[in-house]
């Protein structure tokens, strides 16, 4: 069968030497097409929850949650944060109008900014908080009757005098005076001068969060679906006006995924350029012809274009995944352009004439390489049945790119080199490997058992050590800021996309039960938006009315001053100030000579947020008990369900982007409430759904490798000699990489069926070599080491280009092909020579 197929092989060639210039026309015309129609036809689908198979029970749970509150997933999440309570709220409630005004953010959810709540804060707050707001407002009492009775700079300029003459009071009043004069400092330097009244009445600590959730429309046919979505917010918020000390950021489940995405993309664009340069130098300095660097470039972009097509045609679509296949092929298909142009160059240096050389190099080579691209795309085929559809995806795409790949390595390049003449001359041989290798066969009885030593130490380590970590969180860069917000969220104890959510009948669920579990941070329940013991609050309510009823309903408002007013208040005002030897005169006379308008102006940044809060105050200190039913239906829309079970929050106490605080976690409150679902239970049911698949498709892919060895070779031994170098590779890259910190995750686990499929190549080409020559001095003198250290390399520079992605997890692809690919021609090149002469 195989003689019959390197009959053939070697009369595709023998035609195409013949017909040069007709079929470089047709390879040439099939790809411009290929580009057209990928070109009119290129998708990627970026929608994540359908590139896995999700049919386990955790994923029922999540369906359950998300049909009864499909509001609260897939969102964009804008956070507001900084020390000042009121300079935060005002920021808050300024993005809650700009958002709401975009037709396209629907389901937006403000909570926090609610009116409801704020005139109902006192019931809200603990006892010991109303205790300590009480003494302040009642230490404020005389500050805002007068106010009340002057709303004007002068009604507090008087009060402040009052004070800095009494000496008991001028330590109570001094933060007021340090407030209005900073203010006015303020407006002196042209900046924002209102003054955020709303600190000094709530004194909450810092940092203060507002987070504002909308959703908006993604256009899953893009290759970013949500960048337009983000483009507009972007666009929105860098409208918005905001206090200084004030800052805005922007996570959510869509954010994140987006700007992961982003990183995957252009992670893979910059491999790309980058492992095309490296390839290209390597193949310069190694090959030293021009004419086999440029002939085997033009294949690999052909070649890139034609699987592109097929995919399309075939697939319909790219994922995040599949998109890796460009470096892949890539990394491989220069495999078979080398060792086809190195055997054809090698044919060259015993003078014959071009196409006679073509037609001895595809001889000598052919059913090797064809063998190389069956056992890969085997590799490749064996995603395929996995439920990983993404892994499947690019199974297919890959599979056939080898195929590709070979029928262009017999096909373009033959046609190119005819056209073009012969090659230049290269020596190839490799003296110093092959006295490396003989030293290692005098020794080899050595090399074995230190061989076997080490791969039974790497099988020990892996077992013990390697873990899989299927956290995403950990193929996210820290720095981005969808990230920096998570992050800052789950310090501050807010509930994110990360956290677990129970969807339960009222009162089903055990809050004590989960409260004391060590894991758990917190458990908010729809109940908890209730008031607590406010009968208790009550009393102290009313006293509050009784001290500040003088405040809230003053008997007779002074008429308002003008500004020749104001400025002889002030004059008045530094006189005392001077007396006393406080304050800042210097500030307030500059003040008195600010113009009418600006002066006036100043006083409502002063005033007019007072007498906010006194307004505010009132309708505080009138609330009436407050029940369930009463919430607002917005609020309890996001809560109780259209059946009428109840949404709870379950927040972490720990950081869980480590896998195993993520599994205590989860299990945890399984173990109190299994229904418990979000994010964090979707990662682990997926995760172990790709380990499965990973583990399915390298049996697969090993099981398949080896089955077309024998087939082939009709010897046991000759595969189980070819496939040691692969599984050593695969032990010593898993404990390599976890010594490294750098653990199997979602991305990187796709190395392990790789290595048969990519590494397989190798042995086969220096086991075929060498039972062609029957010594291991002729296969060290010959083309295939060089073509083999050649293709590794430039392999492994595609590889190790991943490395500079953005994207965590497509970097870690990188690091592992890179060491498996680095170990695999280290054996490959010294070890299997070693094994095949001491086992002859």
């Amino acid at each position: 069968m195989i003689t019959a197929f390197l009959d053939a092989l070697v009369a595709w060639v023998t035609w195409v030497c013949r017909n040069p210039r007709l079929t470089l026309a047709a390879v040439v015309g099939l790809t411009v097409l290929s580009g057209v129609y990928a070109w009119q036809n290129f998708r990627i689908n970026s929608d994540l929850s359908g590139l896995i198979d999700q049919t386990s029970s955790w994923r029922v749970h999540f369906d359950d949650y998300e049909a009864a509150f499909p509001d609260q997933l897939r969102t964009v999440a804008v956070v507001m944060y900084g020390d000042s309570f009121g300079a935060v709220e005002s920021t808050a409630k300024t993005v809650e109008s700009a958002l709401r005004a975009q037709p396209d953010f629907v389901a937006l959810s403000a909570p926090q900014n609610l009116d409801f709540l704020r005139d109902r804060a006192l019931l809200y707050l603990s006892l010991d908080d109303l205790d300590e707001m009480a003494e302040r407002l009642a230490d404020s009492q005389p500050v805002l009757t007068a106010i009340a009775e002057d709303p004007s700079l002068r009604g507090v300029l008087e009060v402040l005098g009052d004070a800095v003459d009494n000496a008991d009071e001028a330590e109570q009043f001094a933060t007021i005076l340090e407030l209005v004069e900073k203010s006015g400092a303020q407006k002196l330097n042209g900046e924002s001068a209102a003054i955020a009244w709303t600190d000094e009445l709530f004194s909450p600590d810092p940092p203060q969060i507002r987070v504002i959730t909308f959703k908006g429309k993604a256009d899953f046919g893009a290759s970013l679906p949500s960048a337009e979505l983000l483009r507009r917010l972007d666009m929105v918020l860098a409208d918005v006006q905001r206090p200084a000390g004030v800052e805005i950021g922007v996570t959510g489940e869509i954010a994140l995924t987006h700007e992961e995405m982003q990183a995957a993309t252009s992670g893979v664009n910059i491999a790309g350029w980058i492992s095309v340069a490296f390839l290209a130098v390597v193949m310069i300095v190694g090959v030293r012809s021009l004419t086999i660097v440029l002939t085997s470039l033009l294949m690999l972009l052909s070649g890139v274009i034609l699987t592109t097509a097929f995919a399309l045609a075939t697939v319909g679509e790219f994922n995040t995944l599949s998109l890796v296949f460009i470096v892949t092929f890539f990394g491989l298909g220069v495999d078979y352009a080398l060792h086809f142009s190195l055997r054809y160059q090698e044919s060259t240096n015993q003078h014959e004439n071009t196409a006679e050389a073509l037609i001895h190099a595809a001889r000598g080579v052919g059913d090797a390489i064809a063998l190389c691209a069956l056992t890969t795309a085997l590799a490749f085929l064996a995603f395929w049945p996995t439920r990983y559809g993404g892994l499947a995806d690019l199974g297919v795409i890959s599979a056939a790119g080898m195929v590709i790949a070979l029928w262009l390595t017999f096909t373009l390049l033959p046609a190119v080199y005819v056209l073009l003449g012969p090659v230049r001359l290269h020596t190839v041989e490799l003296p110093s490997s092959e006295a490396l290798v003989q030293k290692l066969l005098v020794r080899r009885r050595m090399v074995i058992v230190a061989v076997a030593l080490l791969a039974a130490g790497a099988v020990a380590v892996s077992v013990k050590w390697v873990h899989f970590d299927y956290s995403v969180l950990a193929l996210r860069d820290e720095n981005v800021e969808s990230m920096r917000m998570l992050r800052f969220l789950q310090k501050e104890g807010v509930a994110t996309d990360y956290a677990l959510y129970v969807v339960h009948e009222p009162g089903a669920l055990d809050v004590e039960a989960l409260e004391s579990l060590p894991m758990v941070d917190s458990v908010l329940t729809p109940e908890d938006y209730v008031p607590k013991e406010q009968e208790k609050k009550f009393p102290v309510v009313e006293e509050l009315n009784l001290l500040l009823e003088s405040a809230l309903f003053p008997l007779e408002v002074a008429a308002e001053p003008d500004a020749a007013t104001l400025r002889e208040s002030i004059q008045v005002f530094v006189t005392q100030l001077e007396a006393h030897g406080v304050g800042r005169p210097d500030v307030w006379r500059q003040l008195a000579d600010l113009s009418d308008a600006v002066l006036l102006d100043w006083q409502s940044d002063v005033v007019v947020p007072l007498q906010k809060e006194l307004g505010w105050l009132s309708r505080a200190l009138a609330s009436e008990p407050v029940t369930f039913e009463d919430l607002p239906e917005d609020l309890r829309h996001r809560l109780v369900a259209p059946d009428g079970r109840y949404l709870s929050v379950i927040t972490p106490k720990e950081d869980i982007t480590g896998v195993r605080s993520l599994g205590e976690f989860i299990n945890s409150v399984h173990s109190i409430a299994p229904t418990a679902t979000g994010r964090p239970v979707i990662e682990q049911g997926v995760g172990e759904i790709v380990i499965g698949s990973f583990l399915q498709a390298t049996l697969t892919a090993a099981t398949g490798v080896l089955i077309i060895l024998l087939l082939v070779f009709r010897s046991l031994k000759d595969a189980l000699l070819i496939t040691l170098p692969l599984i050593l590779a695969a032990l010593f890259t898993l404990s390599i990489g976890e010594l490294m910190g750098a653990p199997l995750n979602m991305a990187n686990i796709l190395v392990l069926p790789l290595i048969f499929g990519l590494g397989v190549d190798n042995g086969i080409h220096v086991f075929h070599r060498y039972r062609q020559g029957g010594d291991v001095r002729k296969l060290m003198h010959s083309s295939t080491p060089r073509a083999v250290f050649l293709s590794t390399l430039t392999t492994v520079g595609a590889f190790s280009s991943l490395m500079l992605s953005p994207h965590v997890g497509t970097a870690s692809i990188g690091l592992y092909l890179t060491l498996a690919m680095s170990l695999i021609l280290l054996f490959a090149i010294f070890l299997l020579p070693v094994l095949l002469k001491s086992t002859q």
